[in-house]
C-alpha cells in the first residue's frame, strides 16, 4: 500500500486479456484428438512419424524404419499399425514390403489445437482466489 498526500492507496487486482479466449473444444474433435493423441503416446511411435516424415521422397520401407530400431518385427509392425489406424500414416503394399508416408490433416488438426490462442493452449490470466468467487 502506498500512501500519497496522506490518503492509503489499496492495490486493485486487473485482469488483461491479450486475445478473445478459443472456443471450448466440441465432442466430436475432443475425441479424434484424443485419438491422435493416444496414437502419440509412446516414444517409438513419435520416432517412427519423424523418420518417415523426413525420409527421402516423404515415404519409408518398412525395412528401413526396421534397422532403426533394436526390437522384434511383430513389435515394430504393431507401434506402425497403431499409427495407421490412426490415420497419421497411410501404408501402401510394394511387393512383399509396406511403404509408409504421413498424412498431415491429422497433424493439423492437432496443430489447431495447440497453437498459441488455440482451444488447448489459450492461457486467459488467472484471477486470485478473492476474484473467483465462492461458485466452486
Amino acid at each position: 500500500m502506498a500512501s500519497e498526500n496522506g490518503h492509503v492507496r489499496t492495490p486493485v487486482p486487473v485482469t488483461l486479456l491479450m486475445a478473445e479466449p478459443a472456443a471450448v473444444v466440441d465432442p466430436a474433435d475432443a475425441e479424434t484428438a484424443a485419438k491422435l493423441f493416444k496414437a502419440l503416446a509412446d516414444p517409438v511411435r513419435v520416432r517412427l512419424l519423424s523418420l518417415v516424415r523426413y525420409s527421402p521422397g516423404g515415404e519409408a520401407c518398412f525395412c528401413d524404419l526396421a534397422e532403426e530400431f533394436d526390437m522384434p518385427q511383430p513389435s515394430l509392425s504393431h507401434h506402425l499399425r497403431v499409427l495407421v489406424s490412426a490415420g497419421i500414416l497411410e501404408r501402401e503394399r510394394r511387393g512383399t514390403w509396406s511403404w509408409y508416408t504421413v498424412v498431415p490433416e491429422p497433424l493439423e488438426t492437432l496443430e489447431s489445437l495447440l497453437r498459441p490462442g488455440g482451444p488447448l493452449a489459450d492461457r486467459p490470466a488467472r484471477l486470485s482466489g478473492a476474484d473467483r468467487g465462492t461458485r466452486c
